[in-house]
């Protein structure tokens, strides 16, 4: 653990982890009710109240993001200044209230997808809603469909463009009973290339959060994939995951749930899996996309992943392995390989504004 305190001068993931097993220390280590599950991911819009509606405000507008700490940040396109956009999470049945500020320089609107809304709250531009200009707004209403699941949201204007630059969101439908809570973390996974950048949250690794877990955890990740066109195999190394949900849709009772250790989204699409944590032996195991190009850039070639373009990787940790100081630096190390020398970035590429294969 004393790693890990060192490193957090210099890795603000780091911080995060320490504080997460702060938390797990505090579990029981019997078969009593497991703690209130830990919800990680994208940061979660900030929800007010008007009479019984939920009351969340989105603005699209251009901002400057950062993928890793190599990277001079470029000219993104978002919600509320962050890549991905917040998290809307609700419970079904709940009446939600949508303000969306149009900031950008050209119209847009925002579509729920996945989502069974009235028509008129589709978000389709100049088909079922009118533009929404520069400076202006719009105000979405509906009743959250009886359909607890993983869903988005993204721009439906100028589509190959403003969704190209990061114009999308995570939407999570809760059951109105709160659900089982036989979950120990739960996860969002929100796949995206923007600029030639395949991102998981925002973020290329080793700039990516890594997971700490127990042996035994039992967690649920919900995968959404707005890449523009691409499609993504994610495989996780010593482990067999199920499939729980497919676009929203159930599958717990189904015979549809596959069990597999590569699970392929298609764009568009979003994919709930279980997986439980009882690998073969504790230590660091990766989550990757299998589209190795994704993973190591079109022209990677060091041995050193993080120089390479560590792209769509996720480092899943048992935070009680013996060798845990050993893997921090590991990551530790990975980070300090990327770092700019004496303090200089590269200069930005000019934006496309396209999405690349």
């Amino acid at each position: 653990m004393s790693k890990l305190k060192a490193a957090a001068a210099t890795w603000a993931v780091i911080v995060v982890a320490a504080a997460l097993i702060a938390v797990l220390g505090l579990r029981v280590e019997t078969d009593e009710a497991r703690a209130q599950t830990e919800r990680f991911g994208p940061k979660e819009a900030e929800v007010t109240r008007e009479d019984d509606y939920k009351v969340v405000h989105l603005t699209s507008s251009k901002f400057e993001w950062q993928f890793r700490d190599d990277q001079a940040p470029v000219e993104v396109w978002g919600y509320n200044e962050q890549i991905p956009g917040p998290t809307l999470r609700f419970k079904e049945g709940e009446k939600v209230r949508i303000y969306y500020r149009n900031d950008l320089d050209e119209a847009s609107t925002v579509h729920w997808h996945g989502l069974i809304v009235p028509n008129s709250m589709d978000g389709v531009g100049l088909l079922t809603q009118p533009a929404v200009m520069p400076g202006e707004t719009f105000v979405y209403e509906c009743e959250v469909p009886t359909t607890p699941g993983t869903f988005m949201y993204h721009a439906h204007m100028n589509d190959m463009e403003q969704v190209s630059m990061g114009l999308s969101g995570a939407f999570i439908v809760d059951p109105r009973d709160g659900g089982d809570g036989r979950f120990d973390q739960d996860h969002i996974m929100l796949l995206n290339n923007i600029q030639g950048h395949y991102l998981i949250n925002g973020k290329e690794f080793p700039n990516i959060d890594p997971w700490l877990v127990r042996k035994g955890d039992v967690l649920r990740v919900r995968m959404i994939n707005i890449s523009p066109i691409e499609i993504h195999p994610m495989h996780f190394h010593g482990h067999f995951t199920k499939e729980i949900a497919r676009d929203g849709t159930d599958l717990e009772s189904s015979d549809d749930g596959r069990v597999e250790n590569t699970v392929l989204l298609a764009p568009g699409q979003t994919i709930d899996i279980e997986v439980k944590m009882n690998a073969p032996g504790k230590g660091a195991w990766i989550f990757h996309c299998h589209v190795l190009s994704h993973v190591m850039g079109p022209d990677g070639k060091s041995l050193n992943i993080a120089e390479a373009n560590g792209g769509m990787l996720i480092p899943v940790v048992y935070e009680d392995s013996l060798n845990f100081d050993e893997i921090a630096g590991a990551l530790e190390d990975a980070v300090n390989s990327i770092q700019p020398q004496n303090g200089v970035l590269p200069a930005a590429p000019a934006a496309t504004h396209t999405a690349t294969h």
